[in-house]
């Protein structure tokens, strides 16, 4: 098995998504150079100072079709327009290679039926230019130009059949790299809406745990400042009542102080069954295929409890600090006690060492229980294993 970069495993889903269509077309880009290597070799007849000259043209103009191609992508996903004068440069060097192609090649003909190498020379230099300007034009205008190219190509050569071949072969060319540019806007798109879509669910549990708050102990507070502006009104008489008044004030402190923990303790109590259905649907929504094996229903609450904890820290790791496709999720009982075991395939440089806080604080909480919890780091995985013994 052939071991996955580091460079790779430490990118987001949407960065794997962007190499994987942006690079591709780079690649083809660069192959323009490529393609003129192949014509000159391929040609027998040929002047070697000006192929010189040619090949130094289509040389530049890969380079320059290729930074036009960058910056075109750039400009389509919301970024700064492409420069005029880059623009500019690309038009004026496929100008330029066509005359120095003439040059070059003694079997060149403007005019005429068997100039093959001016046909090759021509859809090679000016397919590499509308390809690298597909990102920045409309649709409308790419079409154009083709079919220009195409009556242009058919009238120096008097034949309508290869300039209409020549002329399909670019478009198809072309709409596959608008097709790619338009999936690529869309890959970020989503990335986009996923993170706002957690932001959202983050702001809105913040709101209904305010409001919880607000409920429980509003009313209650607004008494107590009621009791204790009475009490202080009747201790400036003297009025023996106000210590009654002040053992009411602290009462309603008291239970407002439980209603808040138990507020709280609603928000924090786990239960591992709910846990593991919570963890699967989190991490499916994010991307991630999920499979949970076993049952905690039977187990006693202090043992759910803890694996709770530990479920829900692991699921936190695999969204924040891993690039995971896959998770595993293992629930195994035994007469000697439980083991849980996380397995996933996406790990980070942050994630590698194993010693955020988040897994000290795992440990520790273990550790009361007479637990334990190890982490793992086979090549490419994250393996996180929670071993809890029977609990009295």
């Amino acid at each position: 098995m052939v071991p996955v970069p580091r460079w790779w495993l430490n990118r987001s889903r949407a960065e794997r998504f962007d190499i994987s269509l942006r690079w591709p077309l780079y690649a083809l880009c660069c192959a323009e150079f490529f393609l003129a290597l192949l014509i000159t070799f391929g040609t027998r007849d040929f002047r070697p100072a000006a192929v010189v000259v040619f090949l130094l043209i289509a040389l530049a103009h890969t380079v320059v079709n290729l930074l036009v191609l960058r910056a075109g992508i750039a400009q389509y996903l919301g970024g700064t327009r492409v420069s005029n004068r880059l623009v500019a440069t690309a038009v004026a060097l496929t100008v330029a290679g066509v005359p120095a192609a003439a040059l070059a090649f003694p079997s060149f003909r403007w005019t005429g039926e068997d100039s093959g190498i001016r046909d090759l020379t021509i859809v090679l230099l000016v397919g590499a230019l509308l390809f690298a300007l597909t990102p920045m034009l409309r649709p409308s205008a790419l079409l154009a130009l083709i079919l220009l190219g195409a009556v242009v190509n058919g009238a120096l050569s008097v034949r309508v059949g290869p300039a209409l071949v020549n002329a399909y072969s670019l478009g198809c060319i072309v709409f596959a790299c608008r097709i790619t540019v338009w999936t690529l806007s869309l890959g970020w798109e989503i990335d986009r809406s996923r993170a706002l879509t957690a932001q959202l669910a983050i702001a809105e549990e913040r709101l209904r745990f305010g409001r919880d708050l607000h409920d429980t102990l509003g009313r209650n507070l607004s008494l107590v400042a009621v009791q204790s502006e009475l009490a202080a009104a009747l201790a400036n008489r003297g009025d023996p009542k106000a210590a009654e008044q002040m053992l009411d004030v602290r009462r309603i402190a008291h239970d407002s102080l439980r209603e808040m923990r138990a507020v709280v303790g609603g928000y924090r109590a786990t239960d591992l069954t709910t846990e593991l259905a919570g963890a699967q649907s989190v991490l499916r929504s994010a991307g991630v295929n999920c499979r949970v094996i076993g049952d905690g229903s039977a187990l006693l609450p202090a043992t759910q409890a803890a694996l709770g904890w530990v479920v829900r820290e692991g699921t936190t790791n695999v969204i924040r600090h891993t690039n995971a496709t896959t998770c595993k999720i293992e629930l195994d009982h035994s007469p000697a006690g439980t083991v849980l075991r996380m397995d996933n395939d996406g790990v980070s440089s942050s994630t590698s060492n194993g010693g955020g806080m988040g897994i000290t604080g795992l440990r520790e909480r273990l550790a009361e229980l007479g637990g334990t919890l190890t982490v793992d780091n086979p090549p490419g995985r994250f393996v996180l294993v929670a071993r809890l013994p029977v609990v009295a």
